[in-house]
């Protein structure tokens, strides 16, 4: 898509995924980057699981902005559509019903839509928190879903109903042992 002649304002450039290990302190932000300070493991027992972001102009003269991003989960057996794969685990030292569980975030970059800001949602705990944190409220949420929708969708009924769960199979009754934390990114 063509992004608008007069594209003004900041877009989201980079997204990068640190594993923490067994940490609940986040690591130092990479250059030019800052934390979105929110655990999107919390809850599972793995490894704190940590995002950054960097922003810059949307109309791309600091870099190509972050279209759009959506989660892979391997367990199940979604396919990539694209985008670069980020190699952190989000769900690393989680497991479910004994298996490891394998969800991948990935970035696609593109000239329009941009996404202004990240956006993470801690529905158990009841903490939203956005990169920047000056992009709240200003923007449409668009949320990560499923690629492969399954029965267990989300118990809140002012989210899609097959947006994805980060902590999947942990969260859906009868378990209920982790957070139920959702992912998205604002865009105009």
């Amino acid at each position: 898509m063509t992004p608008p002649a007069n594209i003004t304002g900041d877009a989201v450039l980079e997204i990068q995924i640190v594993d923490g290990g067994r940490n609940s302190t986040p690591p130092a932000p990479p250059a030019g980057f800052r934390l979105l300070d929110i655990d999107l493991n919390e809850g599972t027992g793995g490894n704190y699981i940590w995002l950054y972001y960097r922003t810059g102009k949307a109309d791309g003269s600091e870099g190509q902005p972050v279209s759009r991003i959506y989660t892979v989960d391997e367990h199940d057996n979604e396919t990539p559509q694209g985008g670069v794969k980020l190699p952190v685990n989000l769900n690393e030292n989680a497991y479910e019903g004994g298996v490891p569980k394998l969800l991948w975030l990935y970035m696609v970059k593109g000239n329009w839509p941009v996404a202004r800001c990240v956006v993470v949602d801690n529905r158990t705990k009841g903490k939203r928190v956005y990169g920047p944190p000056e992009a709240a409220s200003k923007y449409q949420i668009e949320w990560v879903r499923e690629l492969l929708p399954d029965q267990w969708g989300p118990p809140y009924s002012d989210l899609p109903s097959d947006v994805q769960d980060l902590n999947e199979g942990e969260s859906f009754p009868p378990f209920l042992i982790s957070d139920y934390i959702y992912i998205g990114y604002c865009k105009d």
